[in-house]
């Protein structure tokens, strides 16, 4: 029903994983040895879930003509570490009673999360669109080699990543804050003026920075917590309101 794009989780597309990059086994069975405190005070041990991904590779509902709420972001909006319905975007989407796309992609930055909008958001036209920034020192560059090569962070294809020629200039663009706060503005008013074109919702919050991260983890005991999640979901919402 809807065209499809190629993206860091294509290749989950129709799948229910047990783990996921950062969520790894063998991390929690590291943990389960040398963290096993934490793993029980945030209730991890012995508690199972799995990722299920959509047609079109995401952790999200497949995708409907039906009233919708969209989400743009990280690992932090994936839900990385988190059964689905502790992620503060279902909680969100629960909320509101509307279907839950979400389309984040873990360890991307806001080039990914525009690439993403561009795509979607004129197809599917969901009634809100929140765009959870990931950090914007993160950025997208494809080789000219590689036909789809993504990796993350500074999100260079990791042949070209090892080169004088790039290391230099990612050196000079993370040092220098106007960069960082360029990116974040730009991929922010582009995918607002997106929502704008088709008078759709939009709410912006920097998950990196309002998502609690020293409150509880989650399984990875690298991410948000269950707890943590909460409150950001009634952050969203207050926001939500606030738009009206």
């Amino acid at each position: 029903m809807f065209n499809e794009i190629t993206h860091q989780y294509s290749e989950h597309k129709n799948k229910e994983l047990a783990w996921l990059i950062n969520d790894y086994e063998i991390t929690y069975e590291n943990n389960l040895i040398n963290n096993r405190e934490q793993l029980e005070k945030y209730n991890w041990l012995d508690r199972q879930f799995t990722y299920k991904f959509n047609s079109h590779g995401f952790r999200s509902e497949e995708f409907t003509d039906d009233d919708s709420i969209m989400f743009f972001g990280c690992s932090n909006t994936v839900g990385i570490g988190l059964p689905l319905e502790d992620t503060w975007a279902y909680q969100v989407a629960k909320k509101l009673d509307l279907k839950c796309f979400n389309l984040a992609i873990g360890a991307t930055g806001p080039d990914t999360a525009f690439r993403l909008a561009n795509h979607y958001v004129p197809q599917i036209k969901p009634k809100i669109v929140v765009y959870a920034e990931p950090h914007p020192s993160r950025f997208s560059l494809f080789g000219i080699d590689e036909v789809y090569q993504f990796t993350t962070h500074n999100i260079i294809s990791s042949k070209h990543g090892k080169t004088k020629k790039f290391e230099s200039f990612y050196q000079h663009w993370i040092l220098n804050d106007e960069n960082i706060k360029l990116n974040s503005i730009k991929h922010r008013l582009a995918i607002q003026a997106i929502c704008q074109q088709y008078n759709i919702k939009f709410v912006f919050a920097e998950s990196y920075a309002e998502l609690p991260y020293d409150l509880d983890f989650a399984r990875d005991l690298m991410h948000p917590g269950v707890e943590s999640n909460k409150i950001f979901a009634e952050l969203i919402l207050s926001r939500i309101n606030q738009s009206n």
